[in-house]
């Protein structure tokens, strides 16, 4: 009989990261068991890519590096360094124009934040098989940082910090970003540009790298970040470039996101995906760093995921 293989999947979402963070947490606590110890294979898309790293690293070869606590001090705490809220009626105006013509927000905040918690490990230092998408838009190519192939050559290899940099320069808030990888001068952006739910990918890696492995062997946990439940228009037809500016990059996420779920429905026996609802749309902005905003996503998460005896169950029965 073959070993089912678990995979746990992250997505994209920025600050939302807080989310599956808070449901890991509860996993943890339930099982008794670190988050590397539950699974065999854990992907994410930019944020959910900084959080799979995060959960894999290690400087010991034997525990993670980082606490679930300490990657949530990431989103509560450090959040205003990643992306700052202006306050000020001026700054917000003078941030609205730049806008137009650069990235909302500098990479400096993120840098520094990425360099506290990684230095200069490498993709070799992590506990179990980690993947981190991002895209290559230089060369017009998929970019999946993985660990199995980073273990045998040191062309796969990179600093974490760099491949979260990669996997979270989300286009209109980030700048992207320059680094060398698999022999070529690359320029990286977000990978939810196509795939921010990134669950597919590592069901077709397991695939790939373990034969003896067949689809009713893998199992898999899809965390979201929220999804803006209300419409992202006012018009149903005749959007032009003006209208499709400010939701563009919500509809690719949120499409992407879904048709890999339905696609893991379709295939695999034990899937199971956990999405939160963010009924408020003035706290739907994955860059919104606002104390109050972040106390609304826990309560989301706690009402909807923690709180809810049909999800508990759920994520019981993935278990058992």
């Amino acid at each position: 009989m073959n070993k089912k293989v678990r995979i746990l999947s992250l997505d994209g979402g920025g600050l939302r990261g807080i989310i599956p963070l808070l449901i890991l947490k509860e996993i943890e606590m339930v099982q008794g068991r670190r988050i590397h110890e539950l699974f065999d294979v854990i992907t994410g898309t930019s944020t959910g890519g900084i959080i799979a790293c995060g959960l894999t690293y290690t400087k010991d070869g034997k525990t993670p590096s980082l606490t679930l606590d300490q990657l949530i001090e990431l989103y509560t705490t450090k959040g205003h360094e990643i992306f700052p809220h202006k306050t000020n009626i001026f700054s917000k105006a003078i941030s609205g124009i730049n806008s137009i013509f650069n990235p909302k927000f500098s990479p400096n905040g993120l840098d520094r934040v990425l360099t506290q918690y990684f230095g200069e490990s490498t993709l070799k230092a992590v506990l179990k098989p980690t993947i981190a998408t991002s895209y290559d838009i230089k060369h017009n190519e998929v970019v999946m940082f993985k660990s199995r192939l980073a273990s045998v050559s040191d062309d796969h290899n990179a600093r974490l910090k760099d491949i979260c940099r990669a996997t979270s320069a989300a286009p209109t808030y980030l700048p992207s970003y320059e680094m060398k990888f698999k022999g070529k001068d690359r320029l990286l952006v977000d990978g939810g540009v196509y795939i921010n739910n990134p669950a597919m990918a590592a069901v077709a890696d397991v695939l790939k790298s373990r034969p003896n492995v067949e689809v009713k062997d893998i199992e898999c946990l899809s965390l979201g970040t929220g999804i803006y439940s209300k419409s992202l228009g006012i018009k149903t037809t005749g959007w032009g470039m003006a209208d499709w500016v400010k939701p563009i990059t919500t509809v690719m996420m949120q499409a992407s996101a879904k048709v890999v779920a339905y696609e893991c429905d379709e295939i695999l026996s034990n899937h199971l995906r956990l999405q939160v609802t963010i009924e408020d749309e003035k706290k739907s902005d994955m860059a919104d760093s606002r104390p109050e905003t972040i106390k609304y996503l826990v309560e989301r998460v706690n009402s909807g995921i923690i709180g809810n005896r049909e999800s508990m169950q759920k994520l019981k029965n993935f278990f058992d």
